[in-house]
């Protein structure tokens, strides 16, 4: 049996015992040379952010803003346009941003943007260690995010002045960095309000749009110190994420971030317990109210405001002023109200006209007697463009063309995504048929409305300055000349067809086919008869009528050729309705006014219109009385009685209907004692157009806008001048002149009775040229007499021998 060998336990002890001490020695040591590495490196660390932030101080990557700098920021701000009746028209803006003062901000958009993104916004000078501790707790590790991020206001204002610049991986920590050091110099140039309204009228809120004011116009249809809880609430939770929270884009998301924000408010007690229940239940109420360049109120016509604004601007000032950025106040003529008569005036016509014109040429090629018309298009398309840039054929790009798309197209109904091939695109809009409408106060020469077109946004391409042949519109000018030269407006003129051989064969015809008959003067242009125009032209001369229209105001080159008679000159829709102002205005003419004032961004005026001055007479008083009796004569009882059979207006109106070749172009211009308006219907491409007169006629396509403009403004008593009044009365030694028949089948001769009280009540410069007409005559007559008096006596010799 063995036996157990005894344990010396003293040496067992005392060997442990120093075990013991090596490992604790060994553990003191570890520690403190960890102590020590943790120590060298934190000084490493600080040294090294020292030094990384030095670099950024001294401007290593990039210079920082000056405090000089810093107290001069003047953000971008939006020109403003306004109407006559101070409705906002639109902006011209590099950024869509309105810089506001502090005290037209609302309290809850303040209060909220605190409690939100920055709740010890007061007690810091622009670097919030205790917010960054948070972030780092609380929103990092507990993943609260309502309690905002670690950048205080003021830096998120560095940010929004002075964009991060890339740098790699080097962008963040450089972009806060610096965006500390801005901080902390705009904490010590501007107070805590200023920083806020600073901040407020920078910080972006999406859909290109920038500061609160722009913001609460565009989602709520206000101003942004109307704002109530609620909404000042959804426009502070936009600014974490301006998509995310957009409240058109993602109610569901908006009112969540919403109601954090009115939590956070009542947390910070700007609201009550009942107003925090109150609001928190409340569904959001958008107004939405988009106004950009093809937005708004008459956005072509503030597109030719703008053009004329910069020209004033760059004569009196110089490159002083900034339309884009200077935030300016451009006061214009436009009545909101009449634009919004003749915009819906437009499009009511316009989208049935364009079923009409759809439905004409259903399973019919528009332009198949002109392919090129197709084929050109096709080819400035963007699409074409594009690829033929990148090198590719027409063969691949009319097969790649071939391809359905996803696109948005504009209708009239709105506009629709749909899916279609580019080519299906091209053949869309080459057959929507396009327009111009403008309105003018003949007393003064103010552009009450302008439609340049169907949409801005699709046609850039201004139908109220483009130029066009006019038609039958130019026949008042031709019969006004015709006045002044000593025509009477009951002198009967043959109906029949002539060839003028002195002009090339010219050959004009009545649109109806009809030459028969003899119309009077002014049933000639009651009824539109090409023949009438084309003698009463040739008889006093084209000279006469171009100097009439160059002094109407019409500026543009008019073709010294007789065709002009029938509306061949190529004029705009603004040349002829300024034209026509002469006409109201008894024989004064006055140039189209659009801007009125220019205000600079403290109210100083900059620009004034001190008014036109009066154009001279063009034509006597007695022709003026003539001219307008006449074209009243086209309402009542000619080629515009739709105005009163179909439409039912009841205002004193005149008037003129016009129709080109082939119907290209469809146009009417009317007026009453106190406002002329015209409108103008066809396609861009001429060649495309209605087949018939009785579909393309400026009484089928362009009236009926004149028309539904009207009706609106008869209806409307706040707009009375403008549809009620009544032409000057025809002195009554006048008014035997316009006391005859349109029409007559034979050639009505007038009585000895008659032509004795003509001669009586001719106003003194017609009756002169009648007596030189008449003089002229009878000379001619005597020198005929003597010819045929030698001639017989030859003859008679002649026989005797």
């Amino acid at each position: 049996m063995s036996t157990r060998k005894p344990t010396n336990r003293k040496t067992s002890s005392k060997k442990k015992t120093s075990g013991s001490k090596k490992s604790s020695s060994s553990n003191k040591s570890f520690k403190k040379r960890l102590l020590i590495f943790g120590l060298k490196a934190a000084t490493l660390a600080i040294a090294a952010l020292f030094v990384f932030c030095l670099f950024v101080y001294l401007g290593l990557f990039g210079a920082l803003p000056s405090e000089e700098e810093l107290s001069k920021i003047q953000n971008h701000s939006a020109s403003e346009v306004y109407s006559i009746d101070e409705k906002l028209m639109g902006r011209y803006y590099i950024e869509h941003r309105l810089t506001i003062d502090n005290d037209q901000i609302s309290e809850y958009v303040k209060e909220g943007l605190i409690a939100t993104e920055d709740s010890r916004f007061f007690e810091h000078k622009g670097l919030d260690i205790i917010s960054l501790g948070r972030v780092v707790v609380r929103t990092i590790l507990f993943g609260d995010k309502a309690q905002g991020g670690g950048s205080t206001i003021s830096q998120q204002l560095a940010k929004n002045l002075y964009p991060r610049m890339r740098l790699g991986f080097l962008t963040l920590p450089v972009g806060k960095t610096k965006e500390i050091f801005t901080a902390a110099r705009l904490e010590n140039i501007y107070s805590k309000d200023d920083i806020l309204t600073l901040y407020l009228n920078t910080v972006p809120f999406g859909e290109d749009i920038y500061g609160i004011e722009i913001a609460s116009q565009r989602f709520f249809g206000k101003k942004s110190q109307d704002l109530n809880p609620a909404e000042a609430a959804t426009l502070v939770g936009m600014l974490a994420a301006n998509t995310a929270y957009n409240p058109r884009l993602n109610p569901e998301r908006s009112l969540k971030r919403r109601n954090i924000v009115l939590s956070r408010m009542h947390e910070h007690g700007t609201l009550s317990e009942n107003q925090y229940n109150k609001w928190k239940q409340s569904k959001i109420k958008l107004n939405y109210r988009r106004i950009d360049h093809n937005t708004g109120i008459a956005p072509y016509f503030r597109e030719k405001i703008r053009i004329q604004a910069q020209d004033i601007l760059e004569d009196e000032y110089g490159d002083e002023y900034d339309i884009y950025s200077d935030g300016l106040k451009i006061y214009t003529t436009i009545d909101a109200q009449l634009q919004e008569y003749a915009e819906k005036a437009v499009d009511q016509q316009m989208t049935r006209l364009q079923d009409e014109f759809d439905r004409h040429w259903k399973g019919r090629s528009a332009w198949a007697k002109h392919p090129q018309v197709y084929t050109n298009a096709l080819r400035q398309s963007r699409r074409y463009q594009k690829m033929k840039e990148a090198g590719q054929t027409d063969e691949d790009i009319f097969k790649a063309m071939e391809k359905k798309v996803p696109m948005t197209i504009f209708t009239h109904s709105g506009e629709k995504k749909v899916q279609m091939s580019p080519v299906d695109s091209v053949k869309h809009y080459l057959m929507l048929l396009n327009t111009g409408f403008v309105a003018m106060n003949p007393r003064n020469g103010h552009v009450l409305s302008w439609v340049g077109g169907i949409d801005h946004k699709t046609y850039q391409y201004d139908h109220v300055t483009s130029r066009r042949p006019v038609g039958s519109t130019f026949k008042p000018i031709l019969y006004a000349a015709a006045l002044e030269d000593g025509v009477d407006p009951c002198d009967f003129i043959s109906n029949e067809q002539v060839v003028y051989e002195d002009y090339d064969d010219w050959n004009p015809a009545n649109s109806n086919g009809k030459h028969d008959g003899y119309y009077s003067m002014k049933g000639g242009l009651a009824n539109s008869v090409n023949t009438v125009s084309a003698k009463l032209i040739t008889q006093i001369g084209v000279r006469k009528v171009v100097n009439l229209a160059e002094d109407m105001g019409i500026d543009e080159d008019i073709p010294n050729y007789p065709s002009i008679a029938l509306g061949t000159a190529e004029l705009s829709l603004l040349d002829m309705v300024s034209a026509y102002t002469t006409f109201p205005n008894y024989g004064r003419p006055v140039a189209p006014v659009m801007l009125l004032r220019i205000e600079d961004r403290d109210g100083n005026v900059l620009y004034e219109n001190e008014g036109e001055v009066p154009k001279d007479e063009v034509f006597d008083d007695d022709v003026a009385y003539f001219i307008v009796e006449m074209m009243r004569g086209v309402v009542e009882r000619g080629t515009a009685g739709s105005l009163r059979k179909v439409f039912n207006l009841k205002s004193e109106l005149a008037g003129k209907t016009g129709t080109t070749q082939d119907n290209s172009d469809g146009w009417f211009i009317g007026y009453t004692p106190n406002i002329v308006a015209g409108a103008w219907v066809g396609n861009d491409q001429p060649s495309i157009r209605f087949r018939s007169t009785a579909l393309g006629s400026g009484g089928h396509m362009a009236l009926p806008i004149f028309a539904r403009f009207m009706q609106r403004l008869e209806k409307d008593r706040s707009r009375y001048q403008y549809h009620k009044g009544s032409f000057y009365v025809v002195p009554s030694r006048l008014q035997k002149h316009l006391m005859c028949d349109d029409y007559s089948e034979t050639d009505p001769d007038k009585s000895f009775f008659d032509k004795l009280f003509d001669d009586f009540d001719k106003p003194d410069s017609l009756k002169l040229k009648k007596q030189q007409e008449r003089e002229a005559r009878k000379e001619e007559r005597k020198k005929t007499d003597h010819k045929s008096v030698i001639q017989k006596m030859k003859d008679l010799f002649k026989k005797k021998k």
